[in-house]
């Protein structure tokens, strides 16, 4: 049986700023560029270039960050930050094959995890574990475009 390791806490760019509440964390970090005075407008521009990339690649909740044998260790996780999704009849071999970043076409890649699950919906226990059937993991699998 697999287990799998279910992110489960928004990406830093996706929170409120701690300087500035009104703002995301992406939003700031844009306005930070925007008025940095010593920065050409070809500075401004890469610079928001490589923060726009470094966005879309993000870990976002919901994205399969690992497969491990069920009950592995879980040393000093947060486990608040994760979810432990269990499939008993998916195997470790086949499991790690949806911890695969997403690349294009010429194996660059675009996005940290290619698969996620959806977890709208799913009960949980007190540490955050999860067991489901295989057509149910199947049917709340996705795949990033």
């Amino acid at each position: 049986m697999a287990e799998f390791l279910i992110l489960n806490k928004t990406h830093w760019m996706d929170r409120p700023s701690k300087n500035n509440p009104g703002m995301t964390g992406l939003e700031r970090n844009h306005f930070v560029i925007d008025t940095d005075y010593k920065l050409s407008v070809a500075q401004k521009i890469e610079k928001k270039d490589a923060l726009t990339l470094k966005y879309a690649s993000r870990n976002q909740p919901g994205d399969i960050v690992e497969a491990r044998r069920d009950n592995g260790p879980r040393g000093d996780l947060e486990e608040f930050s994760f979810l432990f999704l269990q499939v008993p009849e998916i195997d470790l071999k086949e499991a790690i094959k949806y911890t695969v970043p997403l690349e294009n076409g010429s194996g660059v890649i675009i996005r940290r995890r290619k698969y996620f699950i959806d977890t709208t919906g799913l009960i949980l226990d007190l540490h955050f574990n999860v067991a489901l059937t295989e057509s149910v993991f199947n049917s709340r699998l996705k795949v990033k475009k």
